[in-house]
């Protein structure tokens, strides 16, 4: 038991450090600031209390487990935040018109504005009404004024569609302006319920998730919408960290957002101005510092595969095959063992190419004497010439110098 305590030790101090990192990677909020209320995790930029959140909009607050928006017209319930996406699933609020056989006429109209880096997305929702002989508006407010409307007919209850599509009849949608921060939504007053209140005595407009919305011919008996959904439908805002672009921001180091250091600035595809990003093969939080870790690739082989041996490195991974065998690309193909026969025209190969680098290397070793050969032979010319060489060779076939005498010598 003694000799075990050492390696039940060791175990628990490998554990404790690998729970230390996985908590330092997957921090989502700013030191010492709470990170998660409810099921739903707050990323910085966006944060709970004084020094959190990055600025106007992305003040947040933790209500009996529930996260609601600050700075907005209406109280708004935030539902998800997505910061690869750029986008707050928020709740907003129901417009209706209701005409009861009592003679009661009710009118609710819906005005909305966002924080100035938010806005209402243009790609992610529609403007739906759901009623018969309704017309329903939406005006907003952009760079410009935009608007925005919608009518559904159904003269009686046989005329509702019942597919569960919004076609017009019992019920319509349509597409909204891009960049829109504020919204009114009301009714024309020249359609009313009236001519319907027996089976339909209300009728609802919202702006909401384009894909959320289903409709049944149910919704249009008295109070049956309301009752399922009472007053609140999901809707989809997108948001920046600054309205620049990115070669203007990084200019101003003080507010730039960017401050992982394995990050990088993005124009938003939804909205005007900007937004962060990690850099590939890193994931986290790119708004904090250390906040995009290294992704080890080789814990998601669906996503990042390797048919061999997987070895993680910073910001990538490489993938190799096993000893005795081969493939084209192992993050592709499967590795195979090296047969004989495949081995013999690997031996064969690499004999040939040993022999061809040879070959070339005698042909190149051979020209190189060659010219030193030449290169010699012009020197000695240009030597022979530059010392008058040519000239004594001339006197010499001309017999005007003396030639050479030998002389014996007597005792």
């Amino acid at each position: 038991m003694a000799r075990a305590l050492p390696w039940l030790t060791f175990a628990a101090t490998l554990l404790l450090l690998a729970s230390i990192k996985s908590s330092t990677a997957s921090r989502m909020a700013k030191p010492g600031c709470q990170e998660t209320c409810g099921n739903l995790t707050i990323p910085y930029p966006f944060g709970i209390g004084e020094g959190c959140f990055y600025g106007q909009g992305f003040d947040v607050s933790c209500e009996n487990n529930r996260v609601f928006m600050h700075n907005s017209s209406s109280r708004m319930e935030i539902y998800n935040i997505s910061l690869v996406g750029a986008q707050a699933r928020v709740s907003t609020l129901i417009a209706s018109k209701c005409s009861y056989k009592n003679g009661t006429d009710t009118d609710w109209v819906v005005s909305s504005n966002t924080a100035d880096l938010f806005t209402i997305s243009s790609k992610a929702n529609k403007l739906t009404v759901v009623g018969c002989n309704t017309l329903a508006f939406l005006g907003g407010f952009n760079e410009h004024r935009a608007g925005a409307g919608c009518f559904s007919m159904c003269p009686d209850k046989q005329g509702v569609d019942g597919s569960g599509q919004c076609s017009g009849m019992g019920c319509c949608q349509t597409s909204i302006a891009p960049n829109l921060n504020s919204l009114n939504i009301g009714f024309d007053d020249r359609y009313n319920n009236s001519e319907v209140r027996d089976f339909n005595p209300c009728s609802y407009a919202f702006v909401a998730e384009q894909d959320w919305f289903r409709f049944e011919a149910s919704y249009l008996d008295d109070d049956k919408f309301r009752e399922k959904f009472k007053d609140e439908v999901p809707a989809v805002l997108d948001w920046v960290v600054g309205n620049e672009s990115c070669d203007e921001a990084v200019k101003n180091m003080t507010s730039y957002t960017c401050i992982s250091k394995n990050s990088h600035c993005i124009m938003s595809p939804n909205a005007t101005g900007y937004l962060c990003t990690c850099n590939n093969g890193f994931t986290g939080n790119p708004y904090l510092e250390e906040g995009c870790q290294d992704i080890d690739e080789c814990g998601f082989r669906y996503q990042y595969p390797c048919h061999g041996i997987c070895s993680n490195t910073i910001g990538d991974y490489s993938c190799s095959c096993k000893s005795g065998t081969s493939s084209i690309d192992p993050k592709i193909e499967t590795c195979k063992p090296i047969t004989v026969s495949e081995g013999a025209r690997l031996t064969k190969m690499f004999i040939g190419i040993s022999a061809c680098v040879v070959i070339l290397l005698i042909c190149v070793f051979a020209l190189l004497n060659e010219c030193q050969k030449r290169k010699l032979v012009k020197e000695k010319k240009i030597f022979f010439q530059q010392h008058g060489g040519l000239l004594l060779y001339e006197q010499i076939r001309s017999k005007q110098v003396d030639t050479v005498r030998i002389f014996t010598r007597k005792n």
